[in-house]
């Protein structure tokens, strides 16, 4: 079995200089992929001036620029890809965000105990490139003080048959690194059982987009 270690390195190799440049040249002429804009719309009708946000996997950054455009005080990413974290660092320091800006490089479920809990999580295709689900979205019901967001793979067979190809990719390749699809019905069960409540869904094949809210104790003491 491939360890925790094994795979984000194998990640930092997967998500390597030549995507993280596409992505951001991408990112630059079209703006936010489909599902990231996805995650956005959700995040949006929360309350985001002056609040904080943890990207886990955060990418070339796309989600933490549109969260400091709308106000946002401070965003974290924690990513095991080095170049994807370079490209992110290089756009906050071109912006002058640095001061509100903190990049950290490395697996998620370590690197989480060295900030704050801020007051929102996302989680774009994150989920499935971690072969434990359960750990990585209780860590965040844990750190989260209001919601967290995240994209994940439906379950159904074609969705499979998709993954399957690019787990063969990575084999192939001689890469550690494999891509997960965990069953939707236990992921949720994860977040009922951390004490959340999803508040917006949307399917988009073949990705589900959540958000997911912690629960406040609405019990009056007399």
């Amino acid at each position: 079995m491939i360890s925790t270690k094994e795979h984000c390195c194998g990640a930092d190799m997967f998500f390597d200089e030549k995507k993280s440049n596409k992505k951001y040249r991408d990112y630059l002429k079209k703006g936010p992929p489909r599902i990231t804009l996805e995650i956005i719309n959700q995040i949006k009708s929360q309350k985001i001036q002056g609040k904080s946000l943890l990207d886990i996997g955060g990418g070339i950054g796309a989600l933490q620029w549109w969260f400091l455009e709308m106000d946002g005080a401070r965003t974290i990413s924690i990513d095991a890809s080095s170049s994807y974290l370079q490209q992110s660092q290089a756009h906050a320091k071109e912006n002058n965000w640095d001061s509100k800006t903190q990049f950290i490089f490395g697996d998620y479920i370590e690197e989480h105990k060295r900030v704050n809990n801020p007051d929102y999580i996302t989680l774009d295709k994150v989920v499935c490139c971690y072969p434990d689900f359960k750990e990585i979205i209780k860590i965040s019901c844990t750190k989260a003080n209001s919601c967290i967001t995240l994209s994940y793979p439906m379950d159904d067979v074609i969705s499979k048959i998709i993954f399957g190809m690019a787990i063969l990719s990575t084999k192939l390749k001689r890469n550690l690194f494999r891509p997960y699809i965990h069953p939707v019905r236990k992921i949720r069960k994860t977040f009922e059982h951390c004490g959340y409540e999803r508040i917006s869904h949307k399917a988009v094949f073949p990705w589900h987009i959540e958000t997911y809210r912690k629960i406040i104790d609405k019990k009056v003491y007399l």
